[in-house]
């Protein structure tokens, strides 16, 4: 059997579960973890003895890696902040192997799509749970079934609703505070009437199942709508799923000079958040569940008819990993996966949805699902 070399930036959540689904489900001959900050490094590798046992031997951590690292590795996935990303995609194209990360910043993906413009390497931004599988299911949807109107929905919460008393925001940080302020800011692409056109984020609040709700936020690029439309698609929009009563938090923060492009308040905001201690996701004591809906419509006899896709992760029990570690990194390590195997890879910039497989993609989501303990 043939197996892959990866490269693993980041040892934090995402990276720690990246780096234990490449072992597990992606033919892992070698998968070097690199990590800059000593106590996260050692607590991730500790981490991953523990749950994989005699397979941890193809892992090898350090604080960082030469360009012959890089070009002997199969596939690049980086899981460190999105602020990284665009130095990381600069050496990956020089050491000419193939790159993805995360994404979930508009404006790193247009940099990104920039300087892979003159090079043929595959550089796969946007590959985490959404965007990356919500993406590459609106495209399913699109190519498979027909649908010309697809909606998704999708949301990391905690598994039970929190004490508003204790918890107003009914929510806990299982990623980078920057990373929440970077989706609840700016602008976010959809599709009407078949025209790419933008929404203010967190302009407006709809209901979303029994104590639910969800308002746009700008995880998607203009890139992954404008691909939707050139799939046939003419109504898309994308929002994200909290409990009740988040929303209007957030649409207060606002009114005070957050969330609107200013960096020393964006960075105020960013301090409190992760220094509030009932905000901090403990995996010991706290499950998070991370809903994923998608919706699409298709005109077919003169009926219209409906599909969803629909996947409600909670944290699992046994490996303590949170919904969100799970699900996120599924996104980056099929596709690195996909790539690395030979089932397909671009020649230069793309975002997931236009080039993988997306039955094969889905088939390995449900793989996955299957072995979560619940």
């Amino acid at each position: 059997m043939t197996r892959f070399a990866y490269v693993v930036f980041g040892a934090g959540r995402q990276g720690t579960a990246a780096a234990h689904d490449l072992v597990l489900h992606c033919e892992a001959r070698e998968v070097l973890v690199v990590e800059p900050d000593a106590a996260r490094g050692a607590a991730a590798r500790k981490r991953l003895a523990k749950l994989l046992g005699v397979r941890a031997r193809v892992l090898r951590f350090a604080a960082t890696a030469t360009d012959t690292d890089l070009a002997d590795a199969d596939v690049v996935l980086s899981c460190a902040p999105y602020s990284a990303n665009l130095e990381l995609t600069r050496r990956s194209i020089e050491a000419a192997t193939a790159f993805c990360d995360l994404g979930g910043n508009p404006s790193t993906v247009a940099a990104q799509e920039k300087l892979a413009a003159r090079s043929r390497i595959p550089v796969v931004p946007e590959c985490g749970v959404s965007p990356g599988i919500s993406n590459v299911l609106a495209v399913h949807c699109a190519k498979v079934h027909g649908c010309d109107e697809v909606r998704v929905r999708c949301g990391g919460l905690p598994l039970e609703r929190p004490d508003p008393a204790v918890n107003p925001l009914l929510y806990k940080l299982v990623f980078s505070p920057w990373g929440l302020i970077s989706e609840y800011s700016g602008d976010v692409p959809c599709l009407r009437a078949g025209r790419v056109t933008t929404q203010p984020a967190v302009s407006v609040i709809e209901r979303f199942d029994e104590g639910l709700e969800c308002s746009p936020t700008s995880n998607n690029s203009p890139q992954v709508v404008a691909y939707l439309k050139s799939c046939g698609v003419r109504e898309y929009d994308y929002r994200t799923i909290r409990y009740d009563g988040h929303w209007g938090l957030v649409q207060g923060w606002r009114t005070l000079g957050f969330l609107r492009g200013d960096a020393a308040r964006d960075r105020e905001l960013a301090e409190r958040l992760a220094a509030d201690p009932v905000l901090l996701y403990d995996p010991a004591k706290d499950r998070d569940l991370l809903i994923l809906s998608v919706r699409g419509t298709a005109e077919r006899d003169g009926l219209r008819r409906g599909y969803e896709y629909r996947f409600d992760v909670p944290a699992d029990r046994t490996t303590k990993f949170a919904a969100m570690e799970l699900t996120t990194c599924w996104g980056i390590t099929i596709v690195a996966h996909h790539m690395a195997s030979g089932r397909g890879a671009p020649q230069g910039f793309a975002t997931p949805e236009r080039f993988v497989d997306t039955t094969w993609f889905l088939s390995e989501v449900e793989r996955r699902l299957a072995v979560v303990k619940r």
